[in-house]
């Protein structure tokens, strides 16, 4: 009987541990869950770039977003943000909201994947792109 009740608790402590995933994770399907490399839950934000100055004389802007990491579920991110292009969330129809909270699954490439290891601070033109996000879905 004893050796039943240690078997009962090894298989026990050997099960696969939910990861506490918020639920909109488990609302994806697997096929889209299965490909994110990088997991986070986060705040949005956005806004311009500093002052671009071009030859002509003439000054631009660009716009910045991210995500401001407040929990790492799988992966590894060595920063408080997440740099994404604001350009592609456009073209891709993802209108998020300022400091609203998002569940983000990403598949960086890997040069990505270093600068968000090294929590390294990343421009606009270097931000992730449509085809590293992999989605985005905003907790209530």
């Amino acid at each position: 009987m004893a050796q039943l009740l240690a078997i009962a608790m090894l298989l026990t402590l050997l099960a696969p541990q939910k990861q506490n995933l918020p639920d909109a994770f488990y609302e994806l399907p697997e096929q889209v869950r299965e490909q994110a490399t990088l997991i986070v839950t986060g705040t949005y934000g956005e806004g311009r770039t500093p002052c671009i100055f071009r030859p002509d004389g003439t000054r631009v802007w660009s716009m910045e977003s991210l995500i401001q990491i407040k929990k790492v579920y799988q992966g590894e991110a060595g920063g408080k943000f997440v740099y994404l292009d604001w350009f592609d969330l456009l073209h891709r129809g993802m209108r998020l909201k300022r400091d609203h909270t998002y569940l983000v699954l990403l598949r960086p490439n890997e040069r990505s994947t270093q600068s968000i290891r090294k929590g390294e601070h990343v421009a606009f033109w270097d931000a992730l792109d449509d085809k590293e996000i992999i989605a985005i879905v905003e907790l209530k």
